[in-house]
């Protein structure tokens, strides 16, 4: 009877023991909410939008594409048609950003030619101050992908924190124009850079000229002036 005593309870003891490891854990602790977040359901923005004060005036709008990476045909669209060719810039008044996760689709438009269209997402938008940093896609006759500051003291013109040829692109430069998954991690004043769920070499990048600001979408059109449009899916921003 001791014997058996004894088992039993160091049974239970090992059963205390491991229980807290085989328990999931709590949902918060599971990961972080997404505190901004857009699908565009029914071709309809969920998110207040707004116009870049400095440029023309283009808002992002909802419009129904069969096309949407996310199954609902719904999806978000940015073109730079106001003034016809200049740099259009809408975002999300959703609250000032400092350390942030940010996934999206991006449908990322693909020419053969030197002049053509340039889709991106805009992070730390300063409204007030008039500056902002950009991600951007340019698959014209020169495949680029570039992250890059933009501002007031720059008189608009981009200052390249960073550019990624084709020959360094994960999987080369598409031929084709799609949907493509952009994941921009911020944190201590720094960029990592994701494309198709693949980090980009050389990071961290430095955003020491801008604190914090809000998320939205870029769209213009390089070489002269055009029409550009970039369109935007499955939008989710997490407090980091």
């Amino acid at each position: 009877m001791i014997r058996m005593s004894a088992l039993r309870w160091l049974a239970i003891v090992w059963l205390m023991l491991i229980l807290p490891s085989c328990v999931p854990p709590p949902a918060t602790e599971r990961g972080t909410p997404a505190i901004i977040r857009d699908s565009f359901t029914g071709g309809t923005p969920e998110l207040p939008w707004r116009p870049y004060p400095y440029f023309n005036k283009d808002n992002l709008k909802g419009a129904i594409d069969p096309s949407s990476p996310e199954g609902e045909a719904g999806v978000g669209i940015l073109d730079n048609g106001t003034a016809g060719g200049f740099a259009a810039l809408s975002y999300a008044d959703t609250g000032a950003l400092e350390d942030f996760q940010l996934e999206a689709w991006l449908y990322v438009q693909v020419t053969g030619q030197e002049k053509g269209p340039l889709n991106g997402i805009a992070f730390r938008v300063d409204p007030v101050n008039d500056k902002y940093y950009r991600f951007a896609v340019h698959f014209a006759g020169e495949p680029v992908l570039s992250l890059a500051y933009v501002g007031k003291d720059s008189r608009h013109f981009p200052v390249m924190v960073t550019e990624w040829k084709a020959a360094t692109l994960p999987g080369g430069a598409p031929t084709l124009s799609g949907w493509h998954r952009v994941v921009i991690e911020v944190k201590n004043h720094e960029a990592e850079i994701f494309w198709d769920s693949i980090r980009l070499p050389g990071g961290p990048f430095p955003l020491d000229r801008i604190r914090s600001g809000f998320v939205g979408v870029y769209a213009t059109y390089t070489g002269g002036r055009g029409i550009a449009e970039t369109k935007i899916d499955g939008l989710r921003v997490e407090r980091r």
